[in-house]
């Protein structure tokens, strides 16, 4: 019998330390299982949503021409500037800064995570203070020939061997203070450790897990590989 592995949050995210959070679901996020928070995510956000006492924090500063989605969840101090579409099941801690003209789908975004201009994520968990810059983009969904109906599991390939993430709906985990350049691919189906720094026009594998404190730079040929160092 093969023993499923289990892939902790906590080795990429920091609980949200905002009180509001405490006696919600997010408050376990560093210690639930990846595979398992995909799949309830939903559900663990909605309970979240019934036992806030509001669902935006009156700090925030949200620009007019901003679309908010009336599931989510805003902290302390988070801005979101102009054009920018957040909806479905998301949470934007506080002191989280989305730039312009980005559109982000069911996502978690960490304490002071900082996005650039035009980043598009979707089914994605970011740490804390992380930056991403202009144009980052994870994909959540392997190429298919009908993109609406996503039959093909994601997964990533770890030290320790094949972890099923037991969705079609993955983009990226991204741990605490992740920093990038501008025009960044990832996913379906990336892991990218803490302090990793990714220099621009990367684009990552998908399944790829990264361990943390590396540096991620392009190679010289026109395709998807990358190679990884030491930071």
């Amino acid at each position: 019998m093969t023993t499923r592995l289990f892939l902790p949050l906590g080795n990429y995210l920091t609980n949200p330390a905002d009180p509001d959070l405490a006696h919600t679901p997010y408050a376990r996020l560093a210690s639930s299982d990846l595979a398992a928070w995909l799949i309830q995510w939903p559900d663990l956000h909605e309970q979240t949503l019934e036992g806030l006492p509001r669902r935006i924090h009156p700090t925030a500063r949200i620009h007019p021409t901003a679309i908010i989605g009336d599931d989510v969840i805003i902290g302390a101090g988070v801005r979101v500037w102009e054009f920018t579409t957040v909806r479905g099941h998301t949470l934007l801690a506080a002191g989280a800064s989305v730039g312009f003209n980005c559109e982000i789908t069911n996502t978690y975004i960490g304490t002071g995570t900082v996005l650039g201009h035009r980043v598009g994520l979707n089914r994605t968990l970011i740490g804390d203070h992380a930056h991403l810059s202009a144009d980052v983009t994870a994909a959540a969904i392997h190429l298919t020939t009908d993109m609406t109906r996503p039959s093909r599991d994601t997964f990533l390939r770890l030290h320790t061997g094949i972890y099923p993430c037991r969705t079609p709906r993955f983009g990226a985990l991204i741990g605490d203070r992740v920093q990038t350049g501008s025009r960044i691919t990832l996913g379906p189906g990336t892991a990218i450790g803490r302090d990793c720094l990714i220099h621009s026009h990367t684009a990552i594998d998908p399944t790829t897990a990264v361990p943390a404190r590396r540096t991620i730079t392009p190679t010289d040929r026109p395709t998807h590989h990358t190679r990884t160092r030491r930071t």
